[in-house]
């Protein structure tokens, strides 16, 4: 499997370049909010993503890589989060088969238990009423 860094640079120096020159375009005026969108945009979407089968990750990577074109604190952060990446990843793969399942069914389960207090606290908050019929059936309450 390729590093992180090299998927994402790869990704990140393919939209730069069109980045700048659309900066020096008839429009560049309106290239800066529109990439802060896109990488906002793209970074929520990598954050929901992660937990999920998927590039989660990468993606969230690069949302960073599209605002780290216009922010400084965004290439700080992608060039930092991106080598913390690639080290967990190498000790993990330098574990053993049974550390790594104990490990994955760990995460596993506090990815479950994140996302059902999420959805319990949007539902007692009112937010998701539609499972009140749900809730009643295995016994909670309001």
């Amino acid at each position: 499997m390729a590093p992180m860094r090299k998927m994402v640079s790869e990704r990140v120096e393919r939209f730069a370049a069109t980045h700048s020159r659309s900066k020096n375009s008839r429009y560049g005026f309106l290239v800066r909010p529109l990439t802060l969108t896109l990488g906002w945009v793209v970074l929520i979407i990598g954050l929901i993503t992660i937990p999920l089968p998927g590039q989660g990750w990468l993606t969230t990577f690069i949302g960073v890589g599209i605002l780290s074109l216009e922010q400084v604190w965004a290439h700080k952060l992608l060039r930092r989060g991106v080598h913390i990446y690639d080290l967990i990843v190498a000790w993990f793969h330098r574990q053993t088969r049974s550390t790594r399942i104990l490990l994955s069914g760990l995460l596993i389960a506090l990815v479950w238990l994140v996302f059902t207090g999420m959805i319990y606290g949007a539902w007692r908050s009112g937010t998701l009423d539609f499972l009140t019929p749900f809730a009643t059936w295995i016994g909670l309450e309001r």
